[in-house]
């Protein structure tokens, strides 16, 4: 029961039209689908590079500790969906000084580690599907950010949207 009453509170965004939320909620599942196939579906075969395991094994580490960062410093602004939460702030410190949307850069990253110590092609294929997902779930959210926050905009032309400076 707790739970439900999670979920429920962690989706709630009044005013926020019932076709604005399936959306959102597709992207939320669309991630959950291509996350799920990369971490859990294992080929047999691939390649194995003594190098991309140390890399792969650097970025899982820090993709990991990205989305930990990241999901402290939203604390009370942190929502399942990519619509922003009705009494949220708009982050602009720790990892949101540098990345508009640090949890998806991490997410991409913790992903990318897991394809090079798979050595399997199929999972970089599924990286860079969710790479795109990431960049059209983000212009979606931008615009209720945008709407919700007047420095919002200011804030994107400083900031890059995954990676620093881009």
């Amino acid at each position: 029961m707790k739970f439900l009453r999670f979920i429920a509170k962690a989706t709630a965004h009044p005013g926020v039209a019932e076709r604005d939320k399936a959306t959102a909620f597709s992207y939320v599942a669309l991630q959950a689908v291509l996350l799920s196939v990369l971490l859990l579906v294992n080929l047999r075969g691939g390649f194995e590079i003594k190098k991309l395991l140390v890399i792969g094994t650097i970025f899982e580490w820090s993709g990991g500790l990205g989305i930990l960062i990241a999901a402290y410093s939203i604390r009370t602004s942190l929502t399942a969906l990519p619509l922003p939460k009705e009494h949220g702030k708009l982050a602009t410190r720790g990892l949101y000084r540098y990345v508009r949307h640090p949890m998806y850069s991490s997410v991409l990253l913790l992903s990318l580690g897991s394809a090079l110590l798979s050595g399997q092609a199929f999972k970089y294929l599924l990286v860079g599907a969710l790479a795109g997902l990431f960049y059209y779930k983000s212009v979606y959210e931008e615009r209720y950010l945008t709407a919700k926050y007047p420095g919002y905009q200011a804030y994107a032309k400083k900031t890059g949207r995954f990676i620093p400076f881009l």
